[in-house]
């Protein structure tokens, strides 16, 4: 096999998720020379407010994938909740490796050890609109604030007292060793994830059948049989991280259980749902739950969100 290049955004998850990913394929064939290359993206260079109200398709993801589109790189790692759900022509996601956790996590500055148990008031850092929709759910007096940057600069505005607390995906954290600074793990059954949180897509270009057959070693059949249920349940729904939407799936023996949410941004209007099907029938499950929360009230929800979002455009 010739050397190859992964291609990484630059921040110390994203080159560790990236490192991973090396050592997988190193080894299968240990005389592999595998190098990262760190590519700046638009979500890295603008942290200015919170992500939803940003035009956020590709906004981790496409400068990473213009370096193998061009033959700058051979690879490319990803958080796949980062993809947009329709992939760039030319390239194909070869691996889903084994899942990280899929759960959030709630990290506080006081000895709180849940949501309820947070001040009356909080400040609660997050950019993501699903975790502001439960969270107001949950505690309508919370005070959701914007934070964005890398998950270590989220941390220590938490650790220095700038926000009473954030919620972060417990993947990252457990990737980078900061589990210690959890204080509580949010059941993904009750705190629903984003769809595909915790897992990574492993990109190549789709022409490259050679390295396709190395890197399909590393796929890992349950983590990609329950991300691509999710993902099939945001497609349905023609959002990104503009949709409130909370998705999560488990494999139990033969078959396969997805409990999924949408809410309005202030949790007023929170609809869930969940279905059970054979492992081989989930990618159908997933489309019946997407198609049964829109009747059950998705749809206007998703129709307030887009016509806010056109009016802030307008302003």
């Amino acid at each position: 096999m010739r050397p190859l290049k992964i291609a990484s955004r630059a921040s110390k998850l994203a080159l560790v998720q990236s490192d991973h990913i090396r050592s997988l394929l190193k080894n299968l064939s240990g005389g592999i020379e595998i190098s990262i290359m760190k590519v700046s993206t638009k979500g890295d260079r603008d942290k200015s407010d919170f992500l939803y109200k940003s035009d956020s398709k590709g906004f981790f993801t496409s400068e990473v994938e213009n370096a193998v589109l061009d033959g700058r790189a051979d690879i490319a790692v990803h958080s796949l909740k980062d993809l947009p759900t329709t992939y760039t022509k030319g390239l194909v996601v070869a691996a889903v490796p084994k899942r990280q956790s899929v759960a959030d996590a709630l990290i506080t500055s006081s000895q709180a050890d849940s949501i309820a148990a947070l001040p009356v008031g909080a400040t609660v850092g997050t950019s993501s609109i699903r975790r502001i929709a439960q969270l107001r759910r949950l505690r309508d007096d919370l005070k959701c604030v914007p934070l964005r940057g890398n998950i270590e600069t989220r941390v220590s505005k938490v650790a220095l007292g700038k926000i009473d607390a954030a919620i972060v995906a417990c993947a990252g954290l457990n990737r980078l060793g900061l589990a210690d600074r959890i204080s509580a793990i949010l059941p993904p059954q009750e705190f629903l994830p984003a769809p595909a949180q915790g897992a990574l897509a492993v990109q190549i270009r789709t022409a490259d059948t050679e390295l396709a057959e190395l890197v399909s070693k590393i796929n890992d059949k349950h983590s990609q049989i329950t991300v691509e249920a999710e993902r099939r349940i945001l497609t349905s729904m023609h959002g990104g991280c503009s949709v409130p939407l909370g998705v999560y799936s488990q494999i139990s023996g033969d078959n396969i259980t997805i409990d999924a949410m949408i809410s309005d941004v202030e949790g007023k209007k929170y609809i869930k749902r969940s279905k059970t099907s054979r492992i081989n029938e989930a990618n159908s499950c997933a489309e019946k739950l997407a198609q049964e929360l829109l009747a059950a009230g998705g749809q206007e929800i998703l129709e307030q969100i887009r016509n806010s979002r056109n009016d802030e455009i307008k302003r």
